[in-house]
């Protein structure tokens, strides 16, 4: 990775955490752990749970490797910590602002959070 690309991806980083922090959400950008990566950002929920984000600032969509990246660090989370976790991969949206970032999980990702908070 160029360090220009690397500049890029860690302001896509920030830019998502203080997002998040101003509208009310606990998030925090997470230090590179190599081999064993926990993610970009953890979004820490009421209910202890937390997302854990996968942050893509790209041009090119491999949605696919993403989620799989964003399962793997998820996991890794959740064994360092003993959190529960939801894996989710936020692209940025070229052109426009962080608040039009794309958020993206699987559908069972998305099933499992709403059971576990309440929302369904």
């Amino acid at each position: 990775m160029s360090a220009a690309n690397k500049a890029k991806g860690s302001k896509f980083e920030s830019d998502i955490e203080r997002y998040l922090n101003d509208n009310g959400h606990k998030a925090r950008r997470l230090p590179r752990a190599g081999s064993k990566d926990i993610g970009d950002v953890s979004v820490t929920l009421k209910s202890d749970a937390v997302l854990v984000v996968e942050a893509k600032n790209t041009k090119t969509t491999q949605m696919r490797e993403y989620l799989r990246q964003a399962e793997t660090e998820s996991n890794f989370y959740e064994a360092k910590y003993g959190s529960v976790t939801y894996p989710v991969v936020v692209t940025k949206a070229r052109g426009l602002s962080i608040a039009e970032a794309r958020v993206t999980m699987t559908l069972e990702t998305l099933m499992e959070f709403l059971h576990a908070e309440g929302l369904s």
